[in-house]
């Protein structure tokens, strides 16, 4: 959820990057954060956690599957958040393959 509220200053809640202006006149919150009641997070923390939240779902195994289950969380993360993206832009984002976005959009129903 991204509330278009006005601030000085914008602080990730995770990693603690701050954004605002130099004059400290109110800015909206930046394109690609997000604020919730969980905090404020930059778009780079939104990534992580989709990936961390994939992981978290998956049963204990090998790293292999672990790695898998990171990146395809992290792509339909990318997918919801940017739905009219092209496959190869989401893919270059997240440092992945069309074919794998394709895959994700499909098992998404998107």
């Amino acid at each position: 959820m991204t509330v278009a509220v006005a601030a000085q200053r914008w602080t990730c809640g995770r990693c603690g990057v701050s954004v605002g202006q130099l004059d400290g006149s109110q800015v909206t919150l930046p394109h690609g954060w997000t604020s919730s009641d969980e905090g404020d997070f930059c778009l780079g923390c939104r990534r992580e956690r989709a990936a961390e939240a994939a992981l978290e779902a998956l049963p204990e195994g090998s790293s292999d599957a672990r790695a898998k289950a990171r990146r395809a969380g992290l792509i339909e993360f990318e997918v919801k958040r940017t739905p009219d993206l092209a496959d190869n832009m989401i893919a270059r984002a997240c440092r992945s393959t069309p074919a794998a976005v394709a895959a994700a959009r499909e098992r998404l129903g998107a």
